[in-house]
């Protein structure tokens, strides 16, 4: 599998229209890489929404986060309501690599999260970035396998943290955002991913 990836734009693109096609209504991805008040406020009451109070960020901390290097906050919004975001930046502890901080959807099951989660491989790969790293829990408070869920998505399990959870990277390399776009934008399912690298 060595086709290119679409640019991140005709990416964006191509899930707008799908998320439109299912929600029957039109679907807007908007990338940021300030964060104001207005947008602060959208992410955190997502955050506060999808998840346990230990785990949601105020508004303070959020503000901090859109501050560090290679920030860029992506949003779906289905009509002028947000129902999903990403944000993330440059990893400080691994050099090349981006670290995703947060992706929060309020609509679950319908491929909104793994659509972002790809999109923002597709922005790191094409930024030049060599790696993707990111913290999860095990499972969630729904019993759902999250270190499985991002196997899945093609991430090597690199150990568990005690406060920050499993931390999970991947190589960025044109097979892998390749097979992302392939089988979680346009629905390839039986697509094999590529070997972690």
């Amino acid at each position: 599998m060595s086709e290119e990836p679409p640019f991140f734009e005709e990416a964006i693109r191509q899930v707008e229209e799908r998320l439109g096609n299912l929600f029957g209504a039109q679907c807007n991805i908007s990338v940021h890489v300030f964060l104001d008040d207005r947008l602060a406020d959208e992410v955190h009451r997502i955050d506060s929404n999808m998840f346990r109070d230990e785990l949601t960020y105020s508004i303070d901390e959020l503000r901090k986060k859109g501050e560090k290097r290679g920030f860029v906050l992506m949003v779906v919004r289905s009509g002028m309501e947000p129902v999903a975001f990403f944000f993330g930046y440059e990893d400080p502890d691994f050099e090349g690599s981006y670290y995703g901080d947060t992706l929060a959807s309020v609509v679950e099951g319908k491929g909104i999260g793994s659509s972002l989660f790809s999109l923002v491989h597709i922005y790191c790969y094409e930024n030049g970035y060599t790696h993707f790293s990111c913290h999860t829990e095990e499972m969630d408070e729904k019993g759902r396998r999250l270190r499985d869920w991002y196997l899945g998505a093609g991430m090597e399990y690199l150990g568990t943290h005690p406060k920050e959870g499993d931390l999970m990277r991947v190589k960025l390399t044109l097979q892998h955002a390749s097979w992302m776009h392939k089988r979680f934008i346009m629905g390839e399912k039986q697509l094999q991913k590529p070997a972690v690298g």
